[in-house]
């Protein structure tokens, strides 16, 4: 007999950054399994960064979930603002009457030296890779606490492990997803409430939009096609061999065992899913 993910069907599931990438990967697989899916983007752009998912990527996200026969919102947040993501989260609860697992998956990359760093860049990553995650759990938690029940998933970076030139700001935004990862684990254990961060490699991108947007967004200030981009990041910390390169299904594959009752034991941990870039 197989191992199978264990109390995940009829689950309510809260995914930040979910309008296309490994965010909207996750929204169609926890419905694959059996869950009903909030679904968070902030649809508009963020000043001197990347494209972040439309309106209509976000519309998408719900449909896929909605095709597996789950239920889905789509709610329009950016995660740097505390009060969208009140009304965000508080539109879930009104629609789903609790939320069960959250995904802190929203995050944002550039490139900069630090000499020529702008603040506007430093603050919309460092806000939306470390204060989002803050942010959006602020207002969860209380309902999980209220039933002593909750997982909590956050996305860190296998950047974690090295330094990386050009990238200063969102290296320590990862880092700080890992210290308030386990301070969250520690202060929430009263409460029977898991608490996890996944660290993944850099993640291909595909022709579509379920590959990474973070590397097809970088690749255009390297001057470089995504492919390109995706190799040159990954040759930087992956253990060598064509084997060791990520796709998006391994990320979620990750964060579904970690919202299922499978990992109720764990807690407080960082779970690389890093093409062995933690062994450097």
């Amino acid at each position: 007999m197989g191992v199978e993910l264990r109390g995940l069907e009829g689950k309510v599931v809260l995914i930040t950054g979910a309008g296309r990438g490994q965010g909207a990967n996750h929204a169609r697989e926890f419905a694959r399994a059996g869950c009903d899916v909030a679904a968070v983007d902030i649809c508009r752009p963020i000043e001197g960064l990347y494209d972040t998912a439309s309106a209509d990527d976000l519309a998408l996200t719900v449909k896929q979930v909605e095709e597996h026969g789950r239920r889905a919102l789509g709610l329009t947040a950016d995660v740097r603002d505390e009060a969208e993501v009140q009304a965000a989260v508080e539109a879930a609860l009104a629609e789903f009457g609790r939320i069960d697992v959250l995904v802190n998956n929203a995050g944002m990359a550039a490139l900069d030296t630090i000499h020529d760093m702008s603040a506007a860049t430093l603050d919309a990553v460092i806000d939306t890779n470390l204060k989002g995650p803050m942010h959006v759990a602020k207002f969860v938690v209380p309902q999980m606490i209220g039933r002593r029940a909750g997982k909590i998933i956050n996305i860190s970076s296998a950047v974690i492990g090295s330094g990386h030139a050009m990238l200063s700001h969102y290296v320590a935004s990862k880092h700080g997803v890992v210290g308030l990862t386990r301070s969250w684990a520690t202060e929430l254990a009263e409460f029977d409430i898991n608490v996890n961060a996944i660290a993944p490699a850099t993640i291909k991108p595909g022709p579509d939009r379920h590959g990474s947007g973070m590397v097809t967004g970088l690749s255009g200030a390297m001057g470089m096609d995504p492919d390109e981009a995706f190799e040159v990041f990954s040759a930087q910390g992956n253990l060598p061999g064509e084997h060791w390169r990520a796709q998006a299904q391994d990320i979620t594959d990750a964060v579904l065992f970690l919202a299922s009752d499978n990992a109720r034991m764990v807690t407080g941990h960082v779970l690389h899913v890093d093409c062995g870039q933690a062994t450097r």
